[in-house]
Order: C-alpha cells, then structure tokens, then sequence
C-alpha cells in the first residue's frame, strides 16, 4: 500500500481496569482480582512480566509471564493481579502497585486503591427488598429552594433540583420498589457523582440491582461493576437520562418535578425528572460492590437490591 519504512519502534503500555475498590471489615480473608491491560509493539515480540507490591501481610497472584508477538503492530493482552487481604484488616486506604516489565522498553506502573470499611447495611429490608443506605457514599449537593437558591448545584452551571419537591430523608416507594431517599435539605449531600469509584454493598444474594439516577448535559450510556465475593465480575450496560429529558429506552421516570432551581433567580423551567432502571445479577453469588465509571455527569440517588 505504501513504501514507508518498516517501524521499528519498541514499546510498553498499560491500563489497570479497576482503579479503586472496596471490601467490609471481615473475620475470613477476602480476595480482589485486578485486570491489567498491556499493549506492547516492537519488530519480533515482547516478553512481559508482570509484578505486585501489596501492604505487609497481604498476599499477591500474578499473570506469568507472556509474549506479545507484535511484528510491527500494538498488540494487547490482559494479565490478572489476584490479591488476598487477610482477616481482621483494620478499616483504611490501601494501595497496590502493579508494575508491567519487558526488556528494551520503559516499564509501566499504576496504583489500586483499596479501601477497607465497615460493612455496608440495608437502610431498610422491605419484602425482600434491600434499600442501600448510601451514607456513606453520597458527595454532591444537588438541590436548593426558593429561598436558598445557591445552596446546591446538581450540573455544575448553577442549576438545582428543588429540595421542597423531594422526598424526605428515608424509605420512598417508587413503582413497587422501596428505596432510601437521601436528605435533600440544607448544603447535605444527596448524590453520588461517578468518578471511578467503587460502592460497598450489603453482601447477600440478589436477582436484580434497581437504580434511581439523572445525568446532566445529555443522556450518559455507562457501565455498572457489579463485584461479588468470589472474585469475579459482571458489566451491567445502563442509560442515564438527561435530567431535564425524557426517559431513555430501558428506564422510566421514577419522579417528575414541575421546575427546577436556578443560582440568584429561584423557579425555572423546564421539568426536571429521576430515572429509575433495572440491571439482572447473579442471584447464586453474593454480591460486595459496584463500581461507576469515571463520568461525573452521572448521579447516583438511590440503589436498592431485591
């Protein structure tokens, strides 16, 4: 096709899938699996090492060492970082460095942060239904009033939902589903904003994860984590609407208000909604966490299990 000179050029790079994650204080020892993306490119191939430095007294399982074979083109393979935080690990951050070697080529690293916490409870457990208090998690003001129109500030361009529309702090039933509505009075935090983070969960077995979410700025196809204590995995594809949009293919509205709250001026329209949506789990494994992609369009109000 061309004439160019064959590239010749020898490289190394990497992607940690899990950035963060979180586990409840236990008596056991627990397990985390971390996912490492290498690409590598040089003229023949390149042998990739693998390695892990955790705190003292945890234990680390990596990939063995493996060939991409490039001839010329990046090439990308995943390699597992099994880690084991033994029992009794006192609550607190953690970190685990994750370094991908290869001869001729600069080394890669990254960091997890792993946090211990106390385990996470239902707000409420209602015919079978696990409210998730997110306490703990919730870190945006999303709402004002009238008469305190700058206490919050849900799109980041001075516009709030309407605290006096929302429900109080506690249960709420929406559609048959009982959540925990956060406070959604004063400068309280009342959303989560996905920034990467994990989500401690209440451990047990569930069939379905129920989400009641907006998105500002358009409507935000992402991805939910779901982790269970057996190490492994699942994505969970999800739509979040637009705040001030209609509901997307899958959701539906789980709340509409009549306006919305402006920074200096009060009422303004237009309607304003919270999207309720569902997501299938693994009901024969016992779920820890979930984990949000790193889009802080996306807010989080609500999660119940059932």
């Amino acid at each position: 096709m061309n004439r160019a000179v064959a590239d010749s050029r020898r490289h190394l790079d990497a992607s940690l899938r899990t950035v963060s994650d979180v586990l409840p204080t236990s008596d056991t020892a627990q397990s985390v699996r971390l996912r490492l993306d290498v690409l590598g490119q040089s003229p023949g191939a390149l042998r990739v090492g693998v390695g892990a430095q955790a705190p003292s007294g945890w234990t680390v399982k990596t990939s063995k060492p493996f060939s991409l074979t490039s001839h010329r083109l990046p090439v990308q393979q995943t390699a597992s970082v099994d880690v084991s935080v033994p029992a009794g690990t006192a609550p607190g951050p953690y970190t685990v460095r994750i370094t991908a070697t290869a001869k001729g080529v600069k080394s890669v690293e990254h960091v997890a942060a792993i946090e211990v916490r106390d385990a996470a409870r239902c707000a409420a457990d209602i015919d079978e239904q696990c409210a998730v208090g997110l306490g703990k998690e919730v870190d945006h003001d999303g709402t004002a009033t009238v008469t305190a129109s700058d206490e919050g500030d849900f799109d980041g361009a001075g516009w709030s939902y309407d605290g006096d529309l929302l429900p109080a702090a506690g249960p709420v039933v929406w559609s048959g589903v009982t959540y925990d509505a956060p406070d959604p009075s004063g400068t309280a935090a009342n959303f989560v904003e996905a920034r990467g983070q994990s989500m401690l969960l209440p451990a047990g077995s569930y069939s379905s994860l129920r989400l009641v979410a907006a998105a500002h700025h358009g409507p935000v196809t992402t991805t939910l984590t779901v982790r269970y204590t057996d190490g492994t995995t699942a994505e969970l594809p999800v739509t979040v609407g637009d705040w001030a949009g209609s509901a997307p293919q899958g959701s539906s509205v789980a709340l509409e208000m009549p306006h919305r709250i402006k920074r200096g001026q009060g009422v303004a329209g237009p309607p304003v909604r919270l999207f309720g949506s569902s997501a299938d789990l693994d009901a024969s494994k016992t779920v820890r966490a979930v984990g949000l992609q790193d889009d802080p369009r996306v807010q989080v109000y609500a999660i119940t299990l059932r």
